[in-house]
């Protein structure tokens, strides 16, 4: 483990998780120890199972690009259902919520193909790498997507004139 890791793991909240396999999910919180030190992350996969992986699982956090790599042979506990439990402290309600471990290895969802990277890009979850501000589309882009709708809005037109014609007419010429 780096030892830079613990530092950083209070910064990582969704950030994208990898093993050496390929993408495991993202960061949804990170656990305190006792004094306070973050000592794991509650990790939810790309299938929608929910793990920890402790500190000295991870080999590297990137911050810049919100991205923990989770160390190679490292493990994945399986996270039990958070539990809620509300106390009564000098009269007033405390509402507490808990999570633990069922002690089981999770295993790492498998990674996802082509299409289901394509589609993780589109969906609103923080999986795929941040986009760069400094980074604009290319020209040659720009100009693809304008003469694209152009040409798609003159084929509309010319259909719609022809549609109108027939309806009228009912003969388009």
């Amino acid at each position: 483990m780096a030892t830079a890791v613990p530092e950083r793991l209070l910064g990582c909240d969704g950030s994208r998780v990898e093993s050496p396999e390929g993408l495991l999910g993202w960061v949804e919180e990170t656990w305190l120890g006792p004094s306070r030190e973050p000592t794991a992350l509650a990790i939810r996969t790309i299938d929608g199972r929910r793990g920890l992986l402790a500190a000295e699982e991870i080999e590297t956090v990137i911050l810049e690009r919100e991205l923990v790599v989770m160390r190679r042979g490292g493990r994945l506990l399986e996270l039990d259902v958070p539990h809620v439990e509300i106390a009564a402290v000098r009269g007033a309600p405390v509402v507490s919520a808990s999570w633990q471990t069922t002690g089981q290895l999770l295993e790492p969802p498998l990674p996802p193909g082509p299409v289901r990277s394509a589609l993780l890009v589109l969906r609103p979850w923080r999986l795929a790498p941040p986009p760069r501000p400094e980074a604009e589309r290319p020209l040659w882009q720009l100009v693809a997507v304008l003469y694209t709708s152009l040409a798609l809005i003159v084929g509309l037109v010319i259909g719609l004139a022809f549609l109108v014609a027939r309806l009228v007419t009912g003969n388009a010429v």
